[in-house]
């Protein structure tokens, strides 16, 4: 078999959920037609927060588009539509891409450090330390605290709540206060800049050009601290790479494993590759043997493997790598 390009490797070795996203919403939720859900232009353009193929990325760029790939080689005349019928350029931001990359950063920042909190893994009052210190004099920060705090302060009088209550009550008024404060910063720089935007011009992202800049770092680096590298989520984290590991190494031996070497869709000669080859999603393999597919026959066999691993939840992938594991030998 002829061994993949350059560029078409990429899309493994640089694997990106957004580019996944994007190849979930066009190509493998299929209706009637070709066209995945049948998204308009101007929301696909808005998905598109990278603009670039694993290829074109480029980690330094001040510019946030190149930073990460946002399609696959696969979906690469899809994107290039996109941008044709929204008047859009190649390596140029939707103005909403910048608005949904923004949401993400609130979101993400605010709601891992809460979760944090809940599990257990830190407490409010840890947090309300850390961003004082960490953010000293900035105001958005030390506003949100001081908010925070006078809440906190308001429901400990209640001598009905137990400690884990107060964590978890006073967490969430943390969370009304820190999301409400970033999204107003957001909403500011997005109409100031977007003469800018519309352009090509604006350089970064939006939360790093607004005043609640120094409130989401702060806040992500809490979560690292506190949470990423606490021993209970890298346990999970390790068991978690092991599951996909073996589930990799079945679905890859179902795959391969096949009557005729260049029709994806032959039979298996063997009970098990029949069976787990018939557990990954009919619109995947569907799409993976179809003979309208242009895509190199191994390009296909590792996406279909990529296809069935990333719509997996954690509960399906540890059911089914555990289902298998029973019947792998």
């Amino acid at each position: 078999m002829k061994p993949l390009s350059a560029d078409l490797r990429a899309d493994f070795l640089l694997f990106e959920g957004n580019a996944q996203t994007f190849r979930l919403l066009t190509r493998l939720q299929l209706l009637n037609d070709n066209f995945g859900l049948n998204l308009t232009y101007g929301t696909l353009a808005a998905l598109l927060k990278y603009t670039v193929t694993a290829k074109g990325v480029d980690s330094n760029s001040h510019y946030a588009g190149w930073k990460k790939n946002g399609f696959f080689q696969s979906e690469k005349q899809i994107a290039e539509e996109v941008w044709r019928e929204t008047r859009i350029r190649a390596g140029v931001r939707h103005p909403f891409a910048y608005i949904m990359e923004a949401c993400d950063d609130i979101a993400y920042s605010v709601l891992d450090t809460e979760d944090a909190v809940k599990k257990g893994l830190t407490s409010f009052y840890d947090l309300m330390a850390f961003l004082r210190h960490e953010a000293k004099g900035d105001r958005l920060a030390i506003e949100t605290c001081d908010r925070s705090v006078k809440k906190n302060n308001e429901y400990k009088a209640q001598a009905r709540l137990s400690p884990w209550e107060l964590n978890d009550i006073s967490m969430q008024m943390f969370r009304v206060y820190a999301i409400s404060g970033m999204v107003i910063a957001v909403s500011q720089v997005f109409l100031r800049s977007l003469p800018q935007i519309l352009s090509g011009s604006f350089k970064g992202d939006l939360i790093s050009n607004s005043s609640g800049a120094t409130l989401c770092r702060s806040l992500k680096t809490f979560d690292t601290k506190h949470a990423y590298r606490h021993r209970s989520v890298l346990k999970i984290e390790l068991a978690g790479y092991q599951t996909i590991q073996r589930l990799m190494d079945y679905l890859w031996r179902a795959i391969s494993e096949r009557a005729d070497a260049v029709d994806l869709g032959s039979k298996r000669p063997s009970p098990f590759a029949n069976y787990v080859y018939n557990r990954i999603s009919e619109n995947y393999r569907r799409i993976a043997e179809d003979p309208a597919n242009k895509m190199p026959l191994r390009y296909r066999e590792l996406q279909l493997i990529t296809d069935m691993i990333s719509g997996m939840t954690d509960s399906f992938a540890v059911s089914f790598e555990e289902e298998l594991r029973e019947y792998a030998n």
